[in-house]
C-alpha cells in the first residue's frame, strides 16, 4: 500500500499537470480536465499493483470540497449579478425553479428506490450549481460513496450528451421557437478573475486562508449541532459564510481565488475516482439513470418551455442552462459555439450564483422528501 504522503502527493500532482496540459492539449479541453481527473483517479482506483488508502482517499475528497467552495464564491459578485439584464437573472432563477420541480417529480416516479429522495436532493445540487455542489449535498446527507461516484457517472453521461447538443445543434433548434439575442445588449463587467491568469502566491494564500479560516468555523458550527445535522449545518455554514465574505470588494479581487477553487475541485475529482471500485460502479440499478435523465431533461425541458412564454432570447436561455447544467468553467466554450462573447461574463456570473444556491436547494429538496 502507497503510504500516505505518497498518496497526497500523486493526488495533487494530476490535477497540477492536468491543468499545465490543457491549455496546450486539445484532447484534454474536449474531454474536460473534471472528467479526465476521474478517469485518472478511477484507473489508479483500480490498478493492481499498488493499493490507495479508501480512508485517506475519502478524508481528502472532504477537506477538498470543502475549500472549493468559498474559494469558487469568493469572486462572485452577487449584487452585480442581479443588476444584469433582467432577462438573463429571469432565464437562470427559472432553470433553478425548474430544477427543484424536475428533482421533486423523480421522487414521485423512482419511490421504489430507497434512496431517491437523497438522488433528488443531489441531482438538484448538480443541476443549479456543480459538482461541487452534488459532493457537498451527498455529503450533508450522509450518501455511501458508492451511490456517490455511480450518480456521477451517470450525470456525466447525461450531461455530456447534452453538451454535445449545446456545441453543435442547440442554437439552431432553439431558434426555431425562441426569440433571437437583441445584439445591441451589452453584458455589464462583472468581477470575476479570468481563467488562465497568473494571480500572485500572495494573493492565492490568502484566498486559502480564507477558505481555511471559513471551514474551521464552520466546523465548530457542524460539532454543536443536532444529532444528524452535524455535516449539513457545516456544509450550509461553509456556503452562507463564503457567501457573506464575498460582499467585502478586497475579497472579489482576491486574484485566482476561483482558479485555485478549481483546482481543489479537480483534487475531489482524483481522490474520490481512487475509492471507486468498478465491479461495484458498473452495477448500478437502472432506476438511478432513468431517475438522472428524467430529472436534467424534465428541468431542461421546463426551462425551454417557460422561456418560449417569457420569450427569453435564445442565447441567453442557453447560456444560463449550460451555467446551471454543466458549471461556469463550460460558458465559454458554448459561448464561443453560439458567437456571443457578450453572454460569457453573465454566464460565469449566474453558474457562481448557482454554486452558492446549490446546497440549499439540494438539501431542502432531499430534507423534503424525507431523504
Amino acid at each position: 500500500m502507497l503510504d500516505h504522503f505518497g498518496q497526497a502527493v500523486v493526488i495533487l500532482a494530476i490535477p497540477t499537470i492536468v491543468r499545465a496540459v490543457a491549455p496546450r492539449v486539445k484532447a484534454v479541453r474536449v474531454i474536460t480536465p473534471v472528467l479526465l481527473c476521474y478517469m485518472l483517479g478511477m484507473a489508479l482506483g483500480n490498478q493492481p499493483w499498488v493499493r490507495f488508502d479508501t480512508e485517506f482517499s475519502l478524508n481528502i475528497t472532504s477537506a477538498a470540497v470543502a475549500l472549493a467552495i468559498p474559494l469558487m464564491l469568493f469572486s462572485a459578485d452577487f449584487l452585480g449579478w442581479l443588476r444584469l439584464a433582467r432577462p438573463t437573472v429571469i432565464s437562470f432563477l427559472l432553470a433553478t425553479v425548474c430544477a427543484i420541480a424536475a428533482g421533486l417529480v423523480s421522487h414521485i416516479l423512482f419511490a421504489d428506490n430507497r434512496e431517491s429522495a437523497s438522488v433528488a436532493g443531489m441531482l438538484v445540487g448538480v443541476y443549479i450549481g456543480g459538482t461541487p455542489n452534488m459532493a457537498a449535498v451527498g455529503t450533508a446527507l450522509g450518501v455511501p460513496t458508492e451511490l456517490f461516484m455511480q450518480l456521477n457517472v451517470t450525470d456525466m453521461v447525461w450531461s455530456s450528451l447534452y453538451l454535445l447538443f449545446l456545441l453543435t445543434i442547440a442554437r439552431r433548434v432553439c431558434g426555431l421557437f425562441l426569440p433571437p439575442f437583441p445584439r445591441e445588449k451589452e453584458d455589464p463587467a462583472m468581477a470575476f478573475a479570468p481563467a488562465g491568469s497568473r494571480p500572485p502566491w500572495r494573493s492565492i494564500g490568502l484566498g486559502v486562508a480564507l477558505a481555511a479560516a471559513i471551514v474551521a468555523v464552520a466546523s465548530l458550527v457542524g460539532r454543536v449541532a443536532p444529532k444528524g445535522f452535524e455535516a449539513a449545518l457545516s456544509v450550509l455554514s461553509i456556503t452562507t459564510l463564503a457567501v457573506l465574505a464575498s460582499f467585502h470588494p478586497r475579497v472579489r479581487a482576491l486574484k485566482g481565488a476561483s482558479d485555485t477553487g478549481m483546482f481543489f475541485l479537480l483534487v475531489f475529482c482524483v481522490a474520490i475516482g481512487t475509492t471507486t471500485d468498478f465491479g461495484k460502479l458498473f452495477t448500478s440499478p437502472s432506476a438511478l439513470f432513468f431517475q438522472t435523465g428524467f430529472v436534467m431533461v424534465g428541468a431542461i425541458f421546463l426551462h425551454y418551455l417557460f422561456a418560449f412564454f417569457l420569450k427569453i432570447d435564445v442565447d441567453t436561455v442557453l447560456i444560463t442552462s449550460a451555467a446551471a447544467i454543466w458549471a461556469p468553467p463550460i460558458v465559454p466554450p458554448v459561448a464561443m459555439a453560439l458567437k456571443n462573447r457578450e453572454m460569457v461574463m453573465s454566464g460565469i456570473a449566474s453558474g457562481l450564483v448557482g454554486y452558492a444556491i446549490g446546497n440549499y436547494a439540494g438539501v431542502a429538496v432531499a430534507w423534503l422528501l424525507g431523504g
